[in-house]
């Protein structure tokens, strides 16, 4: 009797739950243990979404269709983002980019043996990734991406032998790649990008020969590519930018025959580019830019016939660009700038239709192709600090599909308003330092894009059109030129107005009045021309001018007391004028 004492009650609650479960033939036990399973662990969510509070549950609850028909089936086969195979039994669990919040560590993955497929992607969850994962014999599809689970990757991950899509990218992530990652023989995307890890790449990694997707990209991983990495000889897509990795390129790259995608971006790789990524026939994006690679750029790189997307930029490579480029038809982008490549562009490169060409920052010389706007879709054309010399190529003058523009630094000629038209999407165009006279056109008002205008140290004549005053010009430099006339009005207009550079000019007349509205302006020069009258009292509305030089003119009378307005004045030059009176003593402080 006195052993009865101790024993609880059943409470009536837990009884009736028991009943439900376990009294309708029509529910296998395994359900009903994978329903216990998803309720137990939603009570632990600390955010739950709407879809899933109004499903997932274990009581009887009434219908919201109908206040006389309970719904007392305990299957979660209905519940939302969960999927059942044909006896009823969770096969997929689909919580992606639903706002839930919570861990992973009160789900208990040994309750669902026919799990095939999770996919958390784009939610808050945190923490560790359990052990137990390992526990799924039949998952194939896993995703945990852009969450923020921490700590390392569980070994245990190596376990699901099934596996044929593991994503857990984009999380908080450290420690390296578990080295047994070589036993999921069956895996075929693998995507660990935007994480922490490091160390070197596991070579078990090499033995995946089912692996169509590699992505690693943006962790902290070291050491050498192996040559073995030719043994994936099914990869499509491989990215490993933004990693410490170093020594060469394997030549074993060559053995890619299915690969569309190849990204070693921002590394230490050094040596040469190999001759045998020739071989690849169906390659449409090569990048091997920010290295220190070295060397010639192989010839054999006009055979990748499929080739969309070359970007080989900031290395140390050396030579002149093959004139076999003009055999890859598809290309659209061709990105070389930062190197040491020298010689002239081969004029077969006109023959493309490219979209963007940026080739700055070499020692590359001679003319310029004619035709570098075949096809009349080239958008980004940069060429600036080379040694180019002769006439800009007139194809750009009826190059509509222009939006950015850069030829500084080089010695091209020609009259401005000859060679450039209207150009309805041109945001930035800088042609400094080059050898062109002539007019500003007029008509560069109607670029209506156009913010950044810089035409410094060239021998441009004439006045500044007053319809500049028109356009949306934020950074305009025109310094170091021989233009003549007065600083138009209408640049009162120009609202966003930025930085305004016209100086070493012959620059005429008043500082006009309306300077005084460029509220946003940081940087005025107007030194070294043959400006007169008064410093405009206005400009002190120009609370955000940073740098202000109106040396070296004819201004005259004394400093305006309201200059000392400008608090955020760090530099201001106004010698070598006729100022009269005392210095502001706020101004003596500068």
């Amino acid at each position: 009797m006195g052993s009865l004492a101790f024993e609880k009650p059943i409470p009536l609650l837990s009884f009736v739950l028991f009943v439900v479960l376990f009294s309708s033939p029509n529910i296998a036990s395994s359900s009903v243990e994978e329903a216990n399973a998803l309720f137990q662990w939603k009570s632990t969510l600390q955010r739950i979404p709407k879809p899933m509070q109004s499903t997932w549950y274990l009581l009887p609850h009434k219908s919201t269709n109908s206040s006389s028909n309970q719904n007392t089936s305990v299957s979660p086969c209905t519940w939302f983002g969960v999927s059942c195979n044909s006896e009823r039994s969770v096969n997929r669990l689909n919580l992606s980019q639903s706002n839930v919040k919570g861990t992973l560590y009160d789900l208990s993955f040994k309750s669902f043996p026919n799990l095939e497929y999770i996919d958390l992607y784009i939610n808050e969850f945190f923490g560790t990734i359990p052990l137990q994962i390992g526990s799924l014999p039949k998952l194939i599809y896993l995703v945990l991406a852009s969450n923020n689970f921490i700590g390392i990757i569980p070994p245990e991950i190596c376990l699901l032998s099934s596996l044929e899509v593991l994503n857990l990218s984009q999380n908080q992530l450290n420690g390296s790649i578990p080295r047994d990652i070589g036993r999921l023989k069956s895996l075929k995307d693998l995507a660990l990008f935007t994480n922490n890890l490091e160390g070197p790449i596991p070579s078990s990694i090499f033995n995946l020969s089912n692996l169509a997707y590699l992505y690693l990209y943006k962790n902290k991983l070291s050491g050498t590519i192996p040559l073995e990495i030719g043994n994936l000889t099914n990869l499509v897509k491989i990215n490993l930018g933004e990693n410490f990795l170093f020594g060469s390129i394997p030549s074993s790259f060559g053995n890619f025959c299915n690969l569309t995608w190849l990204n070693l971006f921002s590394n230490q790789l050094t040596g040469s580019i190999p001759t045998e990524l020739g071989n690849l026939k169906l390659l449409k994006s090569l990048t091997l830019s920010r290295n220190n690679l070295s060397g010639s750029i192989p010839k054999e790189l006009g055979n990748m016939e499929s080739l969309v997307h070359m970007c080989l930029g900031t290395n140390k490579l050396s030579g002149s660009i093959p004139p076999t480029f003009g055999n890859l038809t598809n290309l659209k982008i061709l990105y070389l700038r930062e190197n040491q490549l020298s010689g002239p562009i081969p004029q077969q490169l006109g023959k493309l239709e490219l979209a963007k060409l940026q080739i700055n920052h070499n020692r590359l010389s001679g003319y310029f192709p004619e035709h570098i706007c075949n096809g009349g879709k080239l958008q980004n054309l940069s060429v600036a600090d080379n040694n180019f010399v002769g006439p800009i190529p007139k194809s750009l003058r009826n190059c509509s599909s222009l939006t950015r523009v850069r030829l500084e630094r080089n010695q091209f000629t020609g009259n401005i308003s000859d060679v450039f038209g209207v150009y309805p999407n041109l945001q930035l165009m800088y042609l400094s330092d080059n050898k062109l006279y002539g007019h500003l056109p007029n008509s560069w008002s109607k670029c209506r894009k156009l913010t950044d205008l810089q035409i410094a140290r060239n021998n441009i004549t004439g006045g500044i059109p007053l319809e500049f005053g028109t356009s949306n010009l934020v950074v305009l430099d025109i310094s170091s030129n021989n233009l003549v006339g007065e600083i138009p009005k209408e640049f009162g207009k120009l609202k966003h107005m930025w930085k305004l550079f016209l100086s070493d000019n012959q620059l005429f007349g008043n500082i006009p009045q309306e300077l005084g509205s460029l509220t946003e302006l940081s940087a005025l020069d107007l030194s070294k021309n043959r400006l007169s009258g008064p410093i405009p009292t206005n400009l002190s509305n120009c609370l955000h001018l940073f740098n202000l030089s109106l040396s070296d003119n004819n201004l005259s009378q004394d400093i305006p007391v309201e200059m000392t307005k400008l608090f955020q004045l760090s530099s201001l030059d106004l010698s070598g004028n006729s100022l009269t009176g005392e210095i502001p003593s706020q101004i003596r402080s500068l």
